[in-house]
């Protein structure tokens, strides 16, 4: 009778905890911001920056986070299509929340909570570099994320240039939630990665150094 039992279970899926390994990947969208869990629950949550022209149509930088299931934070980094920021210059982010001026400015992040990593596996483009933001300006970033309507950022470029990259906020709170649930996290973490993963490799050189 036991053996028949677990043989039922068996064929209802639920035998046992290894049921839950075979999961499928998730995805879902909340406005301007898309959200994406592999069965190993390593989620992404990421929108695109309005830089499309007719010109060049497909030209689009990318804001992303992404978390394992362990609680160990998040890990923040724009993804540049073409263009090579000078980490020397540093960055500046603000979020902007329409209608209210009183909010104060997130400190600059300058050359040592930055890491720069170029057109990897998952690029296979040239001209195209993953920025990771880290420390406490990262934490004041993702703070004020949920509050804000749109998040931007200035920076400079390898040749010399003076560029801006702004992304839409509209979304963004649904889809971390969402991201908590999944994951079977509490909501609402802010903790930022200090050490973003694969830096051991090194990071790239930065404008030909």
């Amino acid at each position: 009778m036991a053996r028949l039992i677990l043989i039922c279970l068996g064929i209802l899926g639920i035998a046992g905890p290894n049921a839950a390994v075979a999961q499928d990947n998730l995805s879902a969208r909340f406005k301007d911001w898309h959200t994406f869990c592999d069965k190993g629950r390593i989620c992404d949550a990421y929108s695109y920056s309005d830089l499309a022209s007719a010109q060049n149509p497909n030209v689009s930088h990318v804001f992303a986070l992404r978390r394992h299931p362990n609680g160990g934070g998040w890990s923040m980094f724009i993804t540049f299509d073409g263009v090579e920021p000078k980490l020397s210059l540093g960055l500046f982010a603000s979020v902007i929340r329409m209608g209210h001026h009183d909010q104060e400015p997130i400190p600059s992040f300058w050359k040592e909570s930055l890491v720069l990593r170029g057109g990897g596996p998952a690029h296979r483009l040239t001209g195209t570099y993953d920025l990771y933001l880290t420390g406490p300006s990262a934490e004041t970033l993702m703070e004020r994320l949920r509050l804000g309507d749109s998040l931007g950022f200035e920076f400079g470029g390898c040749r010399d240039e003076f560029l801006f990259a702004e992304f839409s906020l509209a979304g963004v709170t649904a889809a971390l939630a969402w991201i908590d649930e999944v994951q079977g996290l509490p909501p609402g973490s802010t903790k930022v990665m200090h050490t973003p993963p694969g830096t051991e490799e090194g990071p790239f050189p930065n404008c030909d150094e």
